[in-house]
């Protein structure tokens, strides 16, 4: 089996697979490598005409696939065995995280693959976003299964394409043929153990962007039956046209775990995942503006740590790619507080945080003394640790407020009181950075 992976209408490598190797190996096309202006996949991956063993190419190509229940969900759909990442990556690499797409050379449907605008379609997404909403368990699985893309993470959700021009409820369209999406659609389908986990997600990405935290756009839509929409980073609208829709050009982009050359399996800290250190030593090497990607990056942990998002792991933190060869962190995602799920509201989260903070993993025992450690790892002094996050801890009550009048503008009427137990549940945390 052969699969051809391509960066707009340019194949860059090939993906095959060797006696006693379970996974595909990489290598780099002669071609690619002499290009003017080539860029490798991934920093775990550097330019190189010797072929990567499954073994190394494995966390970056595995890292673009759906996790846990989506993984089994669609993985059943196709009927692929649920342990066999080959084929699924063979099934689903029609439109992946960043600018790459993975086609099977060898299957005269799929075989041809430009990523050109002539070749792309759009088409009218019937029932709209509502049908999504209200029977996501079907509709998503159906849709992955006749888009064939591939969103990494373990929740459900779709990748779609909205008309910039039509409002956010209206103008959605299901990729087809490579075309690329715009937006990633993500239902509540969670609600019923974890309660308002949409809205949560919402006002915590609001708030995070008045606390000077650059996040990913989002909207929210159906208070009943709630979903949230995220405008794809890795996307950019161009002035190419198909029927009339503005076709959006791919932007590469990579997880801190594909970054780094870890497996998503290990995502967490304690399973051998990146943790602060190694991150700031990325962003450090690569990043074309270390010192303001670094600061971000520090600003994103503490105000996780104050919000109570115990969740925040390498794959929930990703770089974008220049032209130049550097990276620049990308908008972040995911943000929830999850501490607030304690058993009195909804069912329990587990409270060890993704990435310890200094000694220790539960939230609830990190100290001072823990935070001394975290600023000697991220390679700033404890002081301005504590200033960053006292900037935060300043903001944060207007920043919630500020989300909850969004939510109530969507309709979400119990925006109120989920900021406030998000905001009271972070009082606590502030002491420690206050200190």
């Amino acid at each position: 089996m052969k699969l051809g992976v391509y960066r707009e209408n340019i194949k860059v490598g090939l993906l095959d697979i060797q006696v006693n190797e379970s996974f595909f190996g990489f290598t780099y096309t002669a071609d690619y490598l002499s290009a003017p202006g080539a860029l490798p996949l991934s920093l775990s991956l550097p330019l190189t005409g010797a072929r990567y063993p499954g073994s190394l190419a494995q966390p970056y190509f595995e890292g673009l696939l759906p996790e846990g229940e989506a993984r089994d969900t669609i993985s059943r759909r196709l009927g692929i065995p649920l342990n066999s990442s080959v084929k699924l990556l063979q099934a689903l690499g029609y439109d992946c995280a960043g600018d790459i797409t993975i086609v099977d050379e060898s299957n005269a449907t799929l075989k041809i693959n430009k990523n050109t605008a002539d070749e792309f379609q759009y088409m009218p997404l019937d029932g709209g976003l509502s049908n999504i909403a209200q029977k996501p368990r079907e509709e998503i699985p159906r849709l992955q299964e006749d888009m064939r893309l591939s969103l990494a993470g373990g929740q459900k959700k779709i990748a779609l394409y909205h008309n910039p021009d039509d409002p956010i409820n209206e103008g959605w369209y299901i990729p087809s043929l490579g075309a690329p999406s715009s937006h990633i659609i993500k239902p509540g389908l969670l609600e019923a153990y974890y309660p308002d986990v949409t809205l949560n997600e919402f006002l915590c990405l609001r708030a995070a962007a008045v606390c000077d935290i650059k996040t990913a756009e989002a909207d929210l839509l159906f208070p009943v039956t709630p979903i949230i929409i995220l405008k794809r980073y890795d996307r950019r609208i161009t002035d190419k046209t198909v029927n009339g829709l503005k076709v959006p050009t791919r932007i590469h982009q990579e997880d801190f775990c594909q970054a780094c050359g870890i497996i998503s399996s290990r995502k967490y800290e304690h399973d051998g995942g990146p943790g602060y250190k190694q991150i700031r030593n990325v962003l450090s090497r690569y990043s074309k503006y270390p010192y303001e990607d670094i600061l971000t990056f520090i600003k994103w942990s503490l105000f996780n740590f104050l919000i109570g998002n115990c969740d925040a792991h390498a794959k929930n933190l990703s770089v974008l790619y220049n032209s130049d060869d550097t990276v620049s962190l990308s908008p972040v995602y995911d943000l929830i507080c999850s501490t607030i799920y304690d058993g009195r509201f909804g069912s329990k989260l587990n409270r060890s945080m993704a990435m310890k903070i200094g000694t220790h993993e539960n939230i609830d025992k990190i100290n001072t003394d823990d935070m001394k450690i975290f600023a000697g790892e991220v390679h700033i002094r404890y002081q301005q640790v504590k200033s960053i996050g006292n900037e935060i801890i300043e903001k944060l009550p207007d920043a919630l407020k500020s989300a909850v009048i969004e939510a109530e503008i969507a309709g979400f009427k119990n925006s109120k009181m989920l900021a406030e137990r998000i905001y009271n549940d972070s009082l606590k945390r502030s002491k420690i950075i206050s200190a």
